[in-house]
């Protein structure tokens, strides 16, 4: 019994510095293509898993080139062309601190997410993606 603890504990420990190695594993690279493909999007390629998100390169409905990033937990698509969010870097802030980072920096909008580097709660200095609905942490990476 004491082993299976200590082994599910190890395994914990190494998905959480994995960290967005995990996420991956919620949408395939295919699952990828068929959610761009249900949005309305063409021509998908250059589909790569990376900085805790899906990123591909694809035509919009309107016929134009564009970068979109999906958050690889709800698929849910951020295209690059994406306007103001009803968040504003105070908004963001505040989020980030209640979550416990500090030294937050670099937070702006930018390819259709919020993006920030901030310390987590340990110390450790990460590269944040989130959603620019809600806030909500879609990435989080190592600096």
């Amino acid at each position: 019994m004491k082993q299976t603890i200590a082994l599910r504990g190890l395994v914990l420990a190494l998905s959480l510095a994995a960290g967005a190695a995990v996420a991956q594993d919620a949408m395939t690279s295919t699952q990828v293509r068929a959610a761009l493909t249900e949005g309305g999007y063409t021509d998908i390629h250059d589909v790569e898993f990376k900085d805790g998100v899906w990123k591909a390169d694809v035509t919009d409905a309107n016929g134009n080139k564009i970068d979109v990033r999906l958050d690889p937990a709800t698929g849910r698509v951020y295209p690059e062309t994406a306007g103001a969010t009803s968040l504003g870097e105070a908004d963001i802030r505040a989020k980030l601190t209640a979550a416990g980072f500090t030294r937050i920096e670099d937070v702006e909008f930018d390819d259709g997410m919020w993006k920030a580097e901030a310390d987590t709660k340990e110390g450790q200095r990460v590269d944040l993606k989130l959603d620019p609905q809600d806030g909500r942490i879609v990435s989080q990476s190592r600096d």
